[in-house]
């Protein structure tokens, strides 16, 4: 059973990916609320933690008018 680290898990995409990878293994999502994406120490440790097989980068700035 796969470990599998989802950032981005509010948005259409990470919310989707939540659903479809859950068969695969144990999921750990997070969102903006959860983890800092900027934060490097905060995602460092995160991943020192959950120790995942998989990353997926689900996270985006989506106000790209701006």
């Amino acid at each position: 059973m796969k470990r599998i680290l989802i950032t981005g898990k509010d948005g259409q995409v990470g919310w989707e990916l939540q659903r479809t990878l859950a068969p695969l293994g144990r999921i750990w999502a997070y969102g903006r609320q959860e983890l800092d994406l900027q934060d490097a120490d905060a995602l460092c440790r995160t991943i020192r933690e959950v120790k995942p097989d998989i990353i997926v980068n689900a996270a985006a700035y989506t106000a790209v008018d701006k």
